[in-house]
């Protein structure tokens, strides 16, 4: 590789310098200065007093008088002046752009603008007057309220900025920018009046700030500083269209900065291997840069490895590029930091905000609304499923007596109990009162600062005990991080008292996460270097791996995260995104200059930022740079998922023998009940996966209730209204209706809210449904006679299935059973939905009739189904029992028998069977026939050459509950 940079100005500074005590040396970054510093040791025989080498923040800072104050205290300085100006800021508006204007703020003053200027600039009067030169002839602007509110903001933005200034001067504070625009206008002088002082260079820059360049001209102009360029003749000279060299031209033909020191020819001379990959998603390209880095150390010399730099454009790439290193890999450095917001910690700590500001509201029958302090169960579940609760329970609860902890007891018993919302106290007795329970479900008292902070010590000291050992270090260091967070709060808390409330600590204290980093901590001069694009400044590496080679990330989309419009920032000198791309790019063509071995990884897919659109700078090097330089080999790969061979998902199981067996037991022991059958009938697989392995769906806790809780409620009020009154010969008042209707709903819904929302409509939906059911059913003349509900009926019956004798159980459970007036039995069932029977037709005709039972998947035809089995059972229990007993009355073999339905939707027409199974109303020969029909079923149900298999009618698949094992 030819020479670095840093070892070109190691040399220049040593050549300048008998003694290099009274040298500064101004760098970019501190990475930078720790490897300027190891360049001068390299270079120098002879024992010298090392020179002072910083990086630019921490020189301006040095020189400025102000002290740079923390962000929680710069933003509650703002908001306490900007509540001077405006009484009636609310501090969540505030919030929404405090960090943008902080940001414009520092910009400001960092570029030295005039901000008389720059706000005659944006007032209404200006304004108007430049948009109104911009219309077409006689049209006039229209000026409503929205664009008064634009010009106020702006008016009152000019106020703080002075007020803010002074606010902090007087306390001998700053931010950042103020340090810089107080060093460029006043603090210079100091450093150049010192005698001892001797030089200062800087080195490694390329886009100076309006406040930088003043105090390097000041220093220029007084023999005390000299500026060492990082350049290349590529952009410099040779490709004058390239935004990489258009600042550095700028300076170079003003000649601000005096002599030009230095530009190589490294891009237009030197023979480097590009190699572009496209990557189908984000996170792939962490795997391939890690295999690429695997590949690479193997042809290393074990002595001298080639320093290599994976550079990531898009930091949240940071951990699973950590995760993607072979394990092998153990010497190495990250530059960058590891952002908390993106850390499990901050989930929980943003969990256990939501959890303690949830609200229970019910509206009471005067129309108040009371706020009632509950947890939700949903923030529950996600409290005590975090993995940081999770580690704790494994290492630190021990299980109860059947076998579960209390974390697992109270998930389940939320479940069980279909509790939507529970209070502290009943959380505190499910968790034994243990402290973790009392740290997290304790409510916070109202606007105390204090003790939410000592709830969190308290949650960091529990968590701290089974982390301490962990091998995840990175965990531990968030829990430190999160602590020293909360000591800058208490401090805050103590000044701010007044201004701290819980919303306000909750969004300072997310501001704050945002902004905090895990710093790491390794080896500086290791051979592999993972860092982002800024940090590569003034570094130069042999080999080099770049992630997010899109448009939209390199450079980044043209995003104007500002409060200045866009024209308002040009017109100032502020920085706009075309800068920004500029610097980007020579940040890239820079980290070129020295490379031999370049791999460029991409995201191609279009959900990828850019729309997969690789970067203008990979075009730039296929297109541009090797037209001047035929020395640059650009190597173009695809990364594609290998096609393996994939096990699909059978959609047919075959029956050997134990399945057989495990069917015939099913039949001979648990039975076959009519809606099984019809399940059976619809999807085979659905009543294998079901009935025959017992797959069962999960349990999860349901705050609306559902059609089939509404239908297990009416079903419970019928069948109370029949045992209480109807079986009595009493018919109900509509006051005894009613109590019975909310009783059968309290007890059943204990857990939902139930006073308000859809469940509120439910209930009244049903109780008027009920209500109607019943008036009309009280006045049919002549009335039915109700003999029996919710009447569990059991029979058996042998059957010969394929070849052998086999028992066959039935059962079912009746609605309701009534005699009606010409002696008829009555087998009816309640249905919530409306009813539909289908198939008349075929079911009239002999020659089709028992081929639509046997197999039509038609839901109306089930219903024809259930109801033939209903017959069923009633015949075949009065046979096998000679009669039926109801209401101590026997109703002999020969009673006739029919079913139906009765459709809440519709309760004044009851539907009923259209199947005339036998010509004449023989009992005896429909259970023949029917043990026919079942025969053939059942047979087919045991043939092991017909498999379970999935249905091809995909309406079934709708809202099965087994459709995701099926794979549909």
């Amino acid at each position: 590789m030819a020479q670095t940079f840093l070892n070109a100005a190691a040399r220049h500074i040593l050549g300048q310098h008998s003694s290099l005590e009274n040298v500064h040396i101004v760098v970019p970054t501190r990475r930078a200065a720790f490897f300027l510093m190891r360049e001068l040791a390299v270079e120098t025989a002879l024992p010298l007093m090392s020179p002072t080498v910083v990086a630019v923040d921490d020189f301006v800072e040095s020189l400025c008088a102000l002290q740079v104050e923390d962000p929680v205290h710069l933003l509650f300085d703002l908001y306490e002046t900007f509540r001077e100006i405006d009484p009636a800021i609310s501090f969540e508006r505030f919030m929404g752009w405090a960090s943008v204007l902080l940001a414009d703020l520092d910009r400001v003053d960092q570029y030295l603008v005039d901000t008389d200027y720059l706000f005659s600039y944006l007032s209404e009067a200006q304004a108007i007057s430049r948009w109104q030169s911009n219309l077409p002839e006689g049209r006039e602007l229209s000026m409503g309220g929205g664009t008064s509110q634009y010009f106020s903001l702006f008016e009152n933005i000019k106020t703080l900025y002075t007020s803010f200034r002074t606010r902090l001067a007087q306390k001998g504070k700053a931010y950042r920018g103020m340090a810089y625009r107080e060093v460029a206008e006043h603090g210079a002088e100091d450093l150049t009046a010192s005698a001892g002082f001797e030089k200062i260079y800087f080195a490694g820059f390329n886009a100076f700030t309006q406040s930088e360049k003043v105090i390097i001209q000041r220093l220029r102009k007084a023999g005390k500083a000299e500026v060492l360029w990082d350049t290349d003749r590529y952009y410099m000279s040779a490709n004058k269209n390239m935004e990489a060299g258009r600042t550095l031209r700028e300076y170079q033909q003003s000649g601000t900065f005096g002599p030009w020191n230095w530009t190589t020819d490294d891009l237009l001379r030197s023979s480097k291997t590009i190699t572009v990959y496209g990557v189908p998603n984000a996170t792939l390209q962490t795997k391939v840069a890690g295999q690429l880095y695997r590949q690479m150390r193997k042809l290393d010399s074990a002595d001298e490895p080639t320093p290599t730099a994976i550079v990531l454009a898009d930091e949240n790439l940071l951990l699973p590029m950590l995760y993607s290193l072979d394990e092998q890999v153990e010497d190495l450095n990250v530059t960058m930091g590891l952002s908390m917001r993106n850390s499990l910690l901050y989930t929980l700590v943003d969990g256990i905000f939501e959890l303690q500001q949830n609200m229970v509201e019910f509206r009471v029958k005067s129309g108040k609304t009371v706020r009632v302090p509950k947890f939700s169960h949903k923030t529950i579940d996600k409290i005590l499923n975090h993995p940081f609760i999770r580690h704790y329970e494994h290492s630190a609860l021990h299980p109860l007596a059947d076998g579960q902890t209390i974390v697992r007891r109270t998930l389940r018993e939320i479940t069980n109990g279909n509790k939507v919302f529970l209070s502290s106290a009943d959380l505190l007795d499910l968790g034994e009162q243990h402290p973790l329970f009392k740290v997290l479900f304790t409510h916070w008292p109202k606007n105390d600062p204090k003790a939410i902070i000592a709830s969190f010590y308290q949650l960091i000291e529990l968590l701290r005990e089974v982390y301490k050992d962990y091998k995840n270090a990175l965990e531990t260091e968030y829990l430190y991080l999160f602590y020293t967070l909360l000591k800058q709060f208490e401090q805050t808390i103590e000044e701010k008292s007044g201004l701290v409330t819980l919303r306000t600590l909750k969004s300072f204290m997310f501001e704050l996460i945002r902004q905090t980093k895990i710093p790491f901590s390794g080896e500086p001069v290791s051979d592999l270097q993972i860092m982002g694009m800024l940090e590569t400044r003034a570094l130069d590496f042999r080999r080099l791996i770049i992630l997010s080679m899109n448009e939209g990330m390199l450079p980044q989309a043209k995003r104007q995260n500002s409060l200045i419009p866009f024209d308002a920032a040009q017109e100032a000198g502020l920085p706009t995104h075309q800068h920004q791309e500029a610097v980007m790019s020579y940040h890239f063509y820079r980290l070129l200059q020295r490379a031999d071995e370049v791999h460029l990884l991409y995201t191609s897919t279009n959900d990828a930022p850019g729309g997969g659109e690789r970067s203008r700078f990979v075009r730039q090097l296929e297109y541009e740079l090797t037209a001047y330089n035929p020395k640059i080999r650009i190597i173009n790969k695809t990364v594609s998922f290998e096609a393996g061979r994939q096990q699909e998902l059978a959609e047919t199981v075959q029956k050997d023998a134990g399945l057989i067996a495990a069917i015939r037991e099913y039949l001979g022991n648990k039975g076959l009940y009519p809606t099984h059958l019809n399940e059976y009938i619809r999807c085979s697989m659905q009543f294998y996966l079901k009935h025959i392995v017992g797959v069962k769906e999960k349990e999860e806790v349901e705050e609306e209730l559902g059609m089939d809780k509404i239908g297990t409620w009416l079903h419970a009020v019928l069948e109370k209204l029949d045992q209480d009154f109807f079986l009595h010969d009493k018919d109900p008042s509509e006051a005894e209706i009613e109590l019975v209707l909310r009783q059968e709903f309290e007890e059943r819904f204990r857990g939902y809210v139930t006073e308000q929302g859809l469940n509120r409509i439910y209930f009244q939906i049903g109780s008027q449904q009920i209500m109607t059911f019943l008036k009309h059913q009280m006045q049919q003349e002549p009335r039915k006679k109700i003999l029996a509900a919710e009447q569990p009926l059991r029979t058996s019956a042998s059957f010969i299935l394929q070849g052998m004798e086999t028992p066959v159980r039935f059962g079912g459970k009746i609605d309701r059973i009534e005699l009606t007036a010409d002696g008829t039995l009555q087998v009816m069932d309640y249905k919530t939905g409306s009813v539909e029977v289908a198939g008349r037709q075929k079911l009239a005709d002999p020659m089709q009739r028992d081929e639509v039972l046997r197999r039509n998947r038609d839901r109306k035809v089930g219903y024809v189904r259930q109801l033939w089995m209903y017959e069923y059972l009633m015949y075949k229990k009065m046979l096998d029992e000679g009669g039926l007993t109801l209401r101590d009355e026997n109703y002999g073999f020969g009673v006739p028998v029919k079913s139906g339905f009765y459709s809440f939707r519709d309760p004044k027409t009851p539907i009923s069977n259209p199947l005339e199974l036998t010509a004449t109303p023989d009992p005896a020969a429909f259970i023949a026939h029917s043990e026919g029909i079942l025969t053939d079923i059942l047979n087919e149900l045991l043939d092991p050459e017909i498999p379970f298999s999935q249905t091809d009618d995909a309406g079934t698949c709708t809202y099965c509950d087994f459709a995701g094992i099926c794979g549909r």
